[in-house]
């Protein structure tokens, strides 16, 4: 049985819309970061930040595959139920007014809401099969440069932003060796460059 603050923080953690979502992907197989973000078209460094909540509240774990990247599973299952009560000896109580009109226009606010989801799920396994196609679009197009799927998987990173090595290696889950390796390889290949303790895209400037 939970105590009442760990209730109190559940709810609070499951308040974000964000981590219902990364919940709800976990839920029906393991993935990793970069996965995560693709899919519900999130910055790696949202999705890093979600995580580590969720993980301190013991809701999902992570294993290392054979690159050493983090897949995160779905360490509990959640089943949330809310009771309601009834005051004055079994009568319900009955809301002002004001409060009702409030009530009625929350729920029609969750129910746009709720149509705004519907219409976003429908239209996601387009969005997956454009995902795809891009993906295919950009191997055809680093042919030569993109050796492998890890190339690809700091490519995308990078186009977040200018993460250092640090975050890259959370990113990615690559050993730091590995990781040096082929960041040195896009840089002779003149993809990526280093400034400082940071790495950018090349070109990224003009987009």
């Amino acid at each position: 049985m939970l105590e009442h603050d760990d209730i109190s923080r559940l709810l609070d953690l499951l308040g974000n819309r964000n981590r219902r979502r990364i919940l709800d992907l976990l839920h029906q197989k393991p993935c990793y970061v970069t996965e995560i973000a693709d899919r519900l078209l999130l910055s790696p460094k949202v999705v890093i930040e979600h995580l580590a909540l969720l993980e301190r509240e013991r809701l999902i774990g992570f294993s290392l595959d054979e690159r050493r990247r983090k897949y995160y599973y779905l360490y509990q299952e959640l089943d949330v139920s809310i009771a309601v009560r009834v005051t004055r000896a079994g009568q319900p109580a009955i809301a002002p007014p004001g409060r009702m009109a409030l009530l009625t226009h929350r729920l029609l606010q969750m129910r746009r809401l709720l149509e705004t989801r519907e219409h976003l799920l429908a239209n996601l396994d387009g969005i997956d099969r454009e995902i795809d196609q891009k993906l295919t679009d950009l191997v055809k197009c680093g042919e030569g440069i993109i050796q492998n799927e890890t190339d690809i998987d700091l490519l995308l990173a990078l186009s977040f932003g200018a993460p250092t090595v640090e975050a890259l290696m959370e990113l990615t889950g690559l050993p730091v060796n590995e990781l040096n390796s082929r960041l040195a390889h896009l840089q002779s290949a003149g993809v990526v460059r280093a400034e400082g303790s940071q790495y950018r895209l090349c070109g990224a400037d003009a987009e």
